[in-house]
């Protein structure tokens, strides 16, 4: 009777043994999916540093995969972050102050993408034009309503003695800029990258002046408050990329500009390596976001309520926490 009473004891004792392991074996299971990342989606733009990215997987060493989107306008990008298609997006600083406004305090800045020159002035290199006071009662191209149109009334407030109507304004394409400029129906053309470079390139045009200086228009990459609350390891691996993107630009700028215009050849545009060249060696793309970047965009959004573009100035909200761990564990 004992020796049966022992039988059972055993078996029972076997029973939560198995019991156990199934139980542990489940929850390691179930921790090592936890512990896999979301796919992000991540709504990118026509920038240079951008065509890099789309060339280059900067992203799956460190464990992500991320769904890369170029939205040709920063309105539909916007649009895509506020309806939650995408969960990370990038902007220029006019569109960041769109982005906020129309958000509040449920998005946040997490890094830059560029600042810098990233706006030019072309003009003929045989022109003879070395400044804007060269060119009073010219005809000039911009696309109005645009970054490129900002720059410039900025930089006329800088000077003082330089008004809008001292010129003549024609609306181009930035498509079109380049032959403008070439058959000499306008004097000069003032564009975002790459037009600059690929007029530089390919045509008789020299850069008259950037703006840097007088406007750093940030580029600024967001995402969701939601989605940072959620998210972290997602984001502090989208930011590795990211620094990766950065490094090779700054130490591999032929490298890195080869890739970017196959990539862009794949999107349909057809832009040369050096052109890319130029540009990397031209803007900063460093992506901490400091003071200066900070006052730049809060100008930018004052400048736009001066012009009536919009009737408040948001609060913008930064989290530098992401990229502060993507630099330290890399």
């Amino acid at each position: 009777m004992f020796k049966h009473k022992s039988n059972l004891l055993n078996f029972s004792i076997a029973i939560i043994l198995v019991g156990m392991l199934i139980l542990t074996a489940c929850g390691s299971s179930s921790g090592s999916a936890k512990s896999e990342m979301d796919t992000v989606k991540y709504g990118g733009q026509l920038y240079p540093e951008e065509y890099l990215l789309k060339g280059q997987d900067f992203w799956s060493k460190y464990g992500l995969t991320v769904q890369h989107t170029l939205f040709s306008s920063g309105g539909e990008n916007n649009q895509a972050l506020i309806s939650n298609a995408i969960d990370i997006n990038i902007g220029s600083d006019s569109k960041s102050v769109e982005l906020f406004n129309a958000m509040g305090d449920k998005v946040v800045i997490i890094a830059a993408s560029q600042r810098g020159d990233r706006y030019s002035t072309m003009v003929q290199t045989d022109s003879g034009i070395t400044s804007w006071y060269d060119m009073k009662g010219e005809t000039v191209g911009i696309r109005l309503g645009t970054g490129a149109e900002q720059v410039v009334r900025r930089y006329f407030e800088a000077v003082g003695d330089l008004s809008w109507d001292d010129f003549n304004w024609v609306d181009l394409k930035v498509e079109d800029m380049a032959a403008a400029l070439a058959d000499g129906s306008i004097a000069s053309f003032t564009a975002w990258e790459p037009t600059p470079a690929i007029a530089e390139a390919t045509g008789n045009a020299q850069v008259m002046m950037s703006y840097g200086d007088y406007a750093l228009t940030p580029v600024l990459i967001h995402t969701s408050k939601a989605y940072a609350e959620s998210h972290h390891d997602e984001l502090v691996a989208f930011l590795k990329g990211q620094l990766d993107k950065v490094d090779m630009i700054q130490n591999n700028p032929d490298e890195a500009a080869r890739i970017a215009a196959e990539a862009a050849s794949a999107q349909g545009s057809e832009v040369a390596p050096e052109v890319f060249k130029t540009i990397f060696e031209r803007v900063d793309f460093s992506l901490d976001v400091d003071d200066e970047v900070l006052a730049a965009l809060n100008d930018t959004a004052q400048f736009l309520k001066d012009q009536g573009s919009i009737d408040t100035i948001p609060e913008f909200y930064v989290d530098m926490s992401f990229l502060k761990e993507a630099e330290e564990s890399r």
